[in-house]
């Protein structure tokens, strides 16, 4: 292969990675669902039972959003029913200079109208980090060069060079996060029926007598892997009981493969990492004891440089497929609708794809 057509590859590459990166990293924005919120960290947590004419509170964090200074965050929420419906979609703005909190949230509302079914509902939530921390450091740098001249210049420079609009990027180039809060909408008399069985009430410490753990999360940050190479599992314990220590034991094809203890007071949580190689290609199923979570991850084969750019191209070219399929299908999904920020990111995200896929069909096909 020549080089400058090794370098295209790479660089076709490595933008079609960086994109995805930018808009599937997920990680730990948090909501709760709350009857009232006095701050940040500081709410009353609520049943996840509602009625036509209940407003829906969610309470949503997102931390580690302070760029010296700089707070950018965008929200968005996608509402959607038991038929995989979209029911409602919102946006909600977080902006503001300072340096004291690294952590940002919003309180989202919903009045549950009339037309809406009963049964379940799951309102997904996307959180966008937009500061730009290499202009941040160019606005420092030009104001740390004006330190000679009189205070008040400083402040007036500060101050022209302070506005947040002016150190973001765009959606697609943002740290992005994703949650979602399952919640239900019953009948008039079945939410009197749960009141009186007192299931809508969170117990007390006081009235529980023993810890009750629960795994709230599995997740596998790789979904293809090569022999050898490290897999991170993510398991999140939740303890609704009194303070006490549990053991959690992860399982892989129903073989224990670590266990850990965690202690944890009253309505606390920890996500617990455990780290592992496989050096044997295949299948590979991953389960907590006690619950009917399941993920999996693939071992592959080893390949050879060429079968390995073989592969990459066929996996972008049905990738290309496959998103200009959703770009023109209704938003009934799972996943951000592409008009809820645009139908130009769409037609961007198409046109990146088409270059890269133009770039390797010239490097297979081509002379």
């Amino acid at each position: 292969m020549s080089g400058w057509k090794r370098t295209g590859f790479a660089f076709a590459f490595l933008l079609l990675v960086l994109y995805f990166s930018a808009i599937t990293v997920a990680s730990a924005v948090s909501a709760v669902v709350v009857s009232d919120v006095k701050g940040l960290s500081d709410y009353v947590p609520r049943s996840h039972s509602f009625t036509h004419g209940d407003t829906l509170k969610v309470y949503v964090e997102m931390q580690d959003v302070n760029h010296d200074g700089f707070v950018f965050v965008d929200f968005a929420f996608i509402m959607e029913d038991q038929k995989g419906h979209v029911v409602a979609m919102d946006t909600m703005k977080v902006e503001r200079r300072d340096y004291h909190v690294g952590e940002v949230y919003v309180v989202y509302t919903k009045e549950i109208p009339d037309w809406w079914l009963y049964g379940k509902y799951e309102l997904g939530i996307y959180a966008y980090d937009r500061v730009d921390d290499a202009k941040v450091r160019a606005a420092e740098q030009k104001i740390e060069g004006n330190r000679s001249v009189p205070e008040e210049l400083i402040e007036r420079e500060e101050f022209e060079l302070g506005d947040v609009e002016d150190v973001t990027k765009s959606i697609l180039d943002s740290r992005k996060e994703r949650t979602s809060i399952i919640f239900f909408v019953h009948s008039e008399e079945i939410i009197e029926k749960l009141k009186t069985q007192e299931i809508i009430r969170p117990p007390k410490p006081e009235e529980v007598k023993r810890p009750i753990f629960t795994v709230t999360g599995v997740s596998v940050d790789k979904f293809k892997v090569k022999p050898g190479e490290t897999v991170s599992i993510s398991v999140t314990v939740k303890n609704e009981g009194i303070e006490g220590t549990e053991k959690v034991t992860l399982l892989i094809n129903n073989e224990k493969e670590a266990e850990e203890s965690v202690t944890l007071g009253f309505m606390e949580s920890k996500t617990l990492i455990f780290h592992l190689t496989k050096d044997t290609p295949g299948t590979y199923k991953v389960t907590i004891p006690g619950t009917d979570i399941v993920r999996l991850f693939f071992v592959e084969e080893s390949q050879s440089q060429g079968e390995e750019e073989e592969g990459i191209a066929n996996s972008m070219s049905t990738l290309l497929a496959s998103k200009v399929s959703e770009a023109v299908a209704s938003p009934g999904g799972s996943g951000l609708p592409i008009h809820v920020f645009g139908f130009g990111i769409g037609i961007a995200f198409i046109a990146i794809l088409a270059i890269v896929i133009t770039l390797l069909r010239f490097h297979f096909y081509g002379s």
